[in-house]
C-alpha cells in the first residue's frame, strides 16, 4: 500500500502558516461562515434531509440547525471535501511533516501517524481499499471532515445500509454529527456560546 503513497508537496506547503496572520485570522475566517453561497445551501441541505434532521434532533438534542451549520461549516454541504489522497496526505504529515515549530512538530507528526493507523483500520473494517479514500490536506473525510479517527470513534451508520459513509450518505453524516456533539457533552437546552470577560 505505502508503495503507492508519495509525499505530497501540496500538504507540505497547505499544513505551513501563512506568511500574513491575518490571512488565517478569526476575523477572516468568521466572515466566511456567513454568505449567501453557504446559507442557500443551508437551506437546500435542511430541506432535503428534514425528516433525518428531525428525528436525529429529538432522539440526541443535538438542535437540527447546529447539525446543520457543522456541515455548511467543514464542507458546504458536500462541495468542498477534499481531493487529496488520505493515505499519501496523512503519510506526508506523519512521516515527513515540514518544520515549523519545534516545540510541536514531533506531537504534530505524531498525531498524523495515529490517523494514518486509524484510516488503515477503518479501510478493514469498512472493506475498503485504503487508497480509495480522498479528503483534505489535514485527512478529514466526507460532508462533516471528521479525521479517520473520529470516523471509527463517533461515527454512526444512520441509513442502515451497514457502513459509515460520510463522503456519500448525508444521513450517515447528520447521525455521526449529533453523535459526536453528544459524546463530547452536549446537553440540550443549555447555551452553546457565552462572551468570555
Amino acid at each position: 500500500i505505502f508503495e503507492h503513497a508519495r509525499p505530497i508537496p501540496a500538504v507540505q506547503k497547505a499544513i505551513m502558516p501563512p506568511r500574513d496572520p491575518s490571512i488565517r485570522s478569526w476575523q477572516a475566517y468568521r466572515s466566511r461562515f456567513i454568505e449567501p453561497h453557504r446559507l442557500e445551501g443551508g437551506e437546500r441541505f435542511w430541506q432535503a434531509h428534514a425528516a433525518t434532521l428531525n428525528q436525529t434532533s429529538a432522539e440526541t438534542g443535538v438542535p437540527e440547525e447546529i447539525i446543520v451549520a457543522i456541515i455548511g461549516i467543514e464542507s458546504i454541504y458536500g462541495r468542498h471535501m477534499g481531493n487529496f489522497g488520505t493515505l499519501a496526505a496523512l503519510a506526508t504529515l506523519a512521516f515527513d511533516y515540514p518544520k515549523i515549530n519545534p516545540a510541536t512538530d514531533a506531537a504534530r507528526a505524531a498525531l498524523f501517524r495515529q490517523q494514518l493507523e486509524e484510516l488503515l483500520l477503518l479501510a478493514r473494517e469498512e472493506g475498503r481499499d485504503p487508497l480509495d479514500y480522498k479528503g483534505s490536506y489535514a485527512g478529514a473525510l466526507g460532508l462533516p471532515q471528521f479525521l479517520p479517527g473520529s470516523i471509527r470513534q463517533y461515527g454512526q451508520d444512520g441509513d442502515h445500509d451497514g457502513h459509515v459513509r460520510l463522503e456519500t450518505s448525508p444521513t450517515d453524516a447528520i447521525v455521526s454529527v449529533a453523535n459526536f456533539l453528544v459524546r463530547h457533552g452536549w446537553r440540550k437546552g443549555e447555551p452553546v456560546v457565552a462572551r468570555a470577560k
